[in-house]
């Protein structure tokens, strides 16, 4: 039985940008990834040539284990990773320190405008009740602006995986990715791999560290529901195929 396509769905022409899809040759002795603006339009289309699946499949998997899992490596991102969580904390404080006091801005001309209706001072017409409304419809929109800020958009689970976590859990997973089983691999490769641009004899990969880090939590909590959104690159790797 054939091995599965390890890279179907994350591997892309980089002289084009389209993806590319598994093509076969002689009978399916010989596969290759090959750009679909070729396999769609004709070999005029893209100047892409065609690249042994085996062969960076291989490529693929010996960066991820060779260099991305490797201890060093890996604590500077999980180091980059808490620096980012405490960065966007600090800057999303400064955001809610500004709404709380336009909020509180907001309320004490509302509420010197009621002392002023109260005291005589302002007559209670249409312009006042427009005025009044409009203060109450700012003061909404900043008490949503502020519910959304206070929203926490970086995961808390990497600040609690101690350095000495990491290194093990990278070992674990460098052990999945070098397991027999075909499915395991191409499991954690699409957990890891955002997408790998392949463009003459290069193979730029590009991931996620908070992919990596929700992984790394996933498996101290001993489940297997790995979902990990990607954001920002771990790596921009080359390496010769």
């Amino acid at each position: 039985m054939s091995s599965p396509v390890l890279l179907a769905g994350i591997i892309k022409c980089g002289i084009c940008g389209r993806r590319m899809t598994l093509s076969t040759g002689k009978s399916g002795a010989y596969r290759y990834y090959k750009c679909t603006s070729r396999g769609g339009q004709g070999n005029h289309a893209c100047t892409s040539k065609n690249f042994p699946m085996d062969k960076v499949d291989q490529i693929v998997v010996s960066q991820v284990v060779n260099k991305i899992l490797q201890p060093d490596h890996l604590q500077a991102l999980m180091s980059q990773l808490r620096d980012r969580i405490q960065s966007g904390k600090d800057s999303r404080q400064s955001i809610i320190n500004d709404l709380e006091r336009q909020i509180k801005n907001s309320e004490d001309r509302q509420n010197r405008l009621l002392d002023a209706i109260e005291s005589g001072i302002v007559d209670l017409d249409e312009a006042t009740h427009r005025r009044s409304q409009n203060l109450k419809t700012a003061r909404e929109a900043l008490q949503i602006k502020m519910a959304e800020a206070r929203k926490s958009t970086m995961p808390a689970s990497i600040e609690y995986l101690k350095p000495s976590q990491v290194e093990l859990f990278g070992k674990a997973l460098c052990n999945k990715l070098l397991s027999k089983e075909p499915s395991v691999i191409k499991s954690y490769i699409n957990l890891l791999v955002e997408e790998v641009l392949m463009k003459e004899d290069t193979a730029n990969i590009k991931g996620s560290y908070e992919a990596l880090a929700h992984v790394m939590h996933q498996m101290k909590m001993g489940t297997n529901n790995l979902v990990p959104t990607f954001i920002p690159n771990w790596c921009r790797l080359s390496d010769s195929n």
